[in-house]
């Protein structure tokens, strides 16, 4: 399975910090999960492009939510122990770091506020700015999550992060250091190679979880991923 270089290094660092043990079907695993629930964020984050001048705004909280649920997956195929509660901190933390950080998404989410107040053509275009937006915020948020808890590592494989300042101070570090310009054009390479192969088509027509993305069965009560009622 070829991965992004940004994403495969990230992989490669924490490989590294977790003494060689994430191997190659815990990485195919994780840059699935970060694909699926991309997807789902950008599918959400287009629908909610349809609010009348607060598209930005509800495709911004929409996408805080997708990008907490990756990292509840990503803790569990590398066996970490984290609260929701703590994922959801760091999610937050990430997110708004990197809009208030990164011009680009500063740009899409007043961009798409504005068009939204036009009828038709421009909720068209809100949408599909948001849905763009959707899966590439995901997307990086995802790799400064992975570069995150490979910081955090600890010697005997634990993972030590806390809901403080002091962890959101790592984050903007991360986040400073990175190179957040490519990163997102990764992402937003990745999100183009879905809609070209018909990932994004084939997830629109899927049952999914309408708090976490998760794609769910017929007749199924909670969602298996966040515990949900459906």
């Amino acid at each position: 399975m070829n991965i992004a270089p940004f994403l495969a290094k990230a992989c490669q660092e924490l490989d590294k910090a977790m003494q060689g043990t994430l191997d190659g079907t815990k990485i195919a695993c994780i840059s699935e999960t970060i694909s699926g629930y991309a997807i789902a964020a950008a599918i959400a984050s287009g629908v909610a492009g349809i609010a009348p001048g607060f598209a930005g705004v509800a495709a911004a909280l929409t996408q805080a939510g997708f990008v907490w649920a990756t990292y509840v997956k990503i803790n569990k195929t590398l066996g970490i122990s984290m609260s929701e509660n703590t994922a959801k901190f760091i999610g937050s933390a990430i997110v708004t770091n990197l809009i208030t950080n990164a011009g680009a998404f500063v740009a899409v989410l007043i961009g798409s506020s504005i068009l939204s107040v036009v009828p038709v053509v421009g909720q068209a275009a809100a949408i599909a700015l948001n849905a763009g937006l959707g899966y590439t915020i995901v997307y990086v948020s995802a790799i400064i999550y992975l570069k995150l808890i490979t910081r955090m590592m600890q010697p005997d494989g634990t993972l030590k992060v806390s809901e403080s300042d002091d962890t959101k101070h790592i984050i903007r570090n991360i986040i400073k250091e990175s190179n957040i310009k490519d990163m997102v054009k990764e992402g937003k390479a990745a999100y183009k190679q879905a809609k070209e192969d018909g990932s994004l088509d084939k997830a629109k027509k899927a049952k999914t979880c309408p708090k976490c993305g998760a794609e769910v069965k017929d007749g199924q009560k909670f969602c298996s991923e966040c515990g949900a009622e459906l």
